[in-house]
């Protein structure tokens, strides 16, 4: 196993899922916090639809994927308060149409089926080292992001209108929260895949709420679970040949169970 950890694919694979393990999980609490859980599936589909656009006319599957999915959440934040429509009703409607507009792409342009399989289960060693870079900054400003605004997501996530009359711009922070989801879904896509993306996404932040007291202890735990889940799932992959995006959500799943068990003991 020593051996593999000196080659290119192994290394990027490795820095890519541990950055993400520690950062991706925010959105996942943001997610929680808002009960925006339907608007993961539109970004899910977008991803689905914006690798099939980029396997149709030859682009990049990574750049591709992140500009239809800020477009998806452009139109459902406008369509949503416009016609002052739940955002999940809208995201329903955006996600079927994603997928339709990418099954159409898929047969008209003969896409290739074991390419539109790579969609749902990721391509965590064939990144490349721009790929793993634009990871790292969005990761950091990802952190930067809730380091700054914390009291005003506090108050935010507590009541929205009660921040809005305290002066908090909520507006600027719920597009905010769902601009990063976008890019934070897309960029997950690449790395796990869109079956096993809630392993890194949504998990470690629902374990992060069993025990902690406090939006700063779910925040901080939320992260620490997923950094712990990420590398340890690298590893058992690496040790039993497995793809480190199923080992990731085993060994999730299973200190989801544990800890589920114990608390309701």
């Amino acid at each position: 196993m020593l051996e593999l950890l000196t080659l290119s694919p192994i290394i990027k694979g490795l820095i890519l899922l541990v950055v993400a393990g520690v950062s991706f999980p925010v959105t996942g609490v943001y997610l929680l916090r808002l009960n925006l859980l339907p608007l993961r599936f539109m970004l899910m589909h977008g991803a689905i639809l914006g690798g099939a656009v980029a396997l149709s006319f030859s682009w990049s599957p990574f750049v591709t994927t992140i500009i239809v999915n800020l477009l998806l959440v452009l139109f459902m934040t406008k369509a949503s308060r416009s016609l002052r429509i739940d955002a999940g009703y809208i995201s329903s409607f955006f996600m079927v149409i994603s997928i339709s507009l990418a099954f159409i792409l898929v047969y008209r342009f003969n896409v290739q089926a074991k390419d539109t399989l790579s969609l749902l289960w990721g391509s965590l060693y064939t990144s490349t080292w721009e790929e793993v870079l634009a990871v790292i900054v969005f990761s950091s400003l990802l952190i930067m992001f809730q380091l700054f605004y914390y009291r005003k997501l506090q108050a935010f996530f507590f009541d929205r209108e009660i921040a809005y009359t305290s002066g908090v711009n909520e507006r600027f922070l719920y597009y905010a929260i769902v601009l990063l989801t976008a890019l934070t879904v897309a960029m997950a896509m690449k790395i796990i895949g869109a079956l096993l993306l809630d392993a890194l996404l949504l998990l470690p932040a629902l374990i992060a709420t069993f025990h902690a007291k406090s939006l700063r202890g779910v925040l901080v735990w939320s992260s620490l679970w997923g950094g712990l889940f990420a590398a340890g799932g690298f590893f058992l992959a690496l040790i039993f040949d497995i793809p480190a995006s199923s080992a990731i959500a085993i060994l999730a799943s299973v200190v989801f169970v544990v800890i589920l068990i114990i608390r309701r003991k």
